[in-house]
């Protein structure tokens, strides 16, 4: 379907934590959550309406702590808008067309080490997933039914030249996904540590609270840096697992950055699995996501070799473009994060890339904070398509449910994807029961959500005000 983008709009509405978010340098207590749409026209006549959303998270994209908080925020308003204006230049073509476009006038001509490269792309991806809503919309096909029939008419090969005669077969959605908890740096593990102001809004606030709760099984471990602490604070962590998952679980090692010698970061783990709850950690550790700043990832004096021994190392902040995956790979990691925030036919062809390259490469799927409907069903989606068997999520459990929606759209959610969500007293809340949760509704026409934004309840982008820093 060749398609004319005639509109593009993008809203906003703050959103506040139920508990606070540390990672990396920075402690998310509010963030814009933004909801892009776009009106297509087909070469029919017909017009098509697409929706996509993300959490404006400051300080992932640029680790930057001499910016504020509301200049992060702005920068990720002004990627949607500069990707906006490629996209509504009354150009015709596929859904692919118009998506490798934007990445081609906004994201390839700027330098690789450019601060602002990963921010680039982050606006193109947004547009991009609501052109695949629009056009699965007026399909009436599902994502996984519009990628097997090529609705997109994605070309890998124009992204990396040797995955010429490649074809993408979405694998069949399972029944049920794994979610990869996240434990965050200021997370409280058990009773010892739950903070006297901690939320009394029926959810789980410390780790063995949400262990019990979710019958989790899998967990994403975050580390600041600090060798001594984190060296602390993972003994801790393995208590808990060994105490709450007898049965067996999974980890993967977030770094976020924050170990400028990857070696450091050996010894810390070394020194945790000293103990025999630590050394069943370590053995549980699946990958290990980008230990070094992003600048440095680069560098082969910096390549991760004695980590890599532990666990396979990913890149997360350093994939700043489609050069990204082939360079770290020829360095000797072996993965990449699968994140919507940075492109749903980017993920696919990191997908053909690794079973291209062999040798072990893979992907692993990493959350941006994703808040329900759009943006978190489509990553769940996405995932799924991948095949891949957990996906880190995290929106759930430092907002409260579904709070942060108008009544009117959480009653629609819990109508239409009654197997995603249940009631959570007067709202509603993620569904997530033996450590997994139910995605047979996202297969519906469109990507992955049946619920339209309601309009006139956020923001539009030019009269939006960015929070300042707290």
């Amino acid at each position: 379907m060749r398609i004319r983008v005639v509109e593009a709009g993008l809203e906003l509405a703050d959103c506040r934590t139920r508990t606070p978010f540390r990672f990396g340098i920075h402690t998310l207590t509010v963030a814009p959550h933004a909801v892009a749409t776009v009106r297509v026209e087909a070469s029919t006549g017909e017009v098509h309406t697409g929706h996509s959303a993300e959490l404006l998270v400051p300080r992932w994209f640029e680790k930057n702590p001499e910016r504020s908080i509301g200049g992060d925020i702005a920068s990720l308003i002004g990627s949607a808008r500069g990707a906006a204006e490629v996209l509504t230049d009354g150009s015709s073509g596929a859904v692919f067309d118009h998506a490798w476009r934007m990445i081609e006038a906004r994201v390839l001509p700027t330098p690789v080490s450019a601060p602002d490269r990963l921010t680039r792309g982050f606006g193109c991806a947004l547009w991009e997933r609501a052109l695949i809503d629009a056009v699965s919309r007026g399909a009436g096909l599902s994502f996984p039914e519009a990628l097997e029939v090529d609705l997109f008419r994605f070309e890998p090969a124009r992204i990396h030249p040797e995955l010429e005669g490649l074809r993408f077969s979405p694998a069949p959605p399972p029944a049920r996904l794994a979610i990869r908890h996240t434990v965050g740096l200021l997370d409280p593990l058990d009773a010892g540590d739950r903070p006297s102001d901690a939320p009394e809004d029926g959810l789980p606030v410390t780790l063995a609270e949400d262990i019990r709760r979710h019958g989790l099984r899998w967990f994403k471990l975050k580390v600041g840096g600090d060798p001594e602490e984190d060296r602390e604070r993972l003994g801790r962590i393995a208590a808990v697992l060994e105490r709450e998952s007898p049965s067996g679980y999974g980890v993967t090692l977030d770094g976020n950055e924050q170990y400028p010698d990857p070696d450091a970061l050996v010894r810390v783990l070394r020194r945790v699995g000293e103990e025999p709850a630590g050394a069943r950690l370590l053995a549980s550790i699946r990958c290990i996501e980008q230990p070094v700043p992003r600048g440095s990832t680069f560098d082969p004096a910096a390549a991760p070799r004695e980590l890599s021994r532990i666990a396979p190392v990913i890149i997360d902040e350093a994939d700043h473009g489609p050069e990204a995956f082939p360079a770290a790979l020829a360095l000797g990691y072996r993965g990449v994060s699968m994140k919507t925030c940075k492109g749903v036919f980017r993920s696919i062809t990191n997908h053909l890339l690794a079973e291209r390259r062999g040798d072990g490469a893979f992907l692993s799927a990493e959350d941006l904070t994703h808040l329900a409907p759009w943006g978190l069903q489509q990553d769940l989606l996405t995932a799924a398509v991948l095949g891949l068997a957990h996906v880190e999520k995290n929106g759930h459990h430092y907002f409260r449910g579904l709070d942060h929606l108008p009544s009117t759209e959480v009653e629609a959610l819990l109508a239409r994807h009654p197997d995603l969500y249940r009631p959570l007293g007067s709202g509603g809340e993620l569904a997530i029961e033996d450590g997994s949760v139910a995605i047979g509704s996202l297969s519906t026409p469109g990507f992955a959500c049946a619920v339209r934004p309601h309009p006139g309840v956020r923001i539009p982008a030019d009269d939006y005000e960015p929070p300042e820093d707290p």
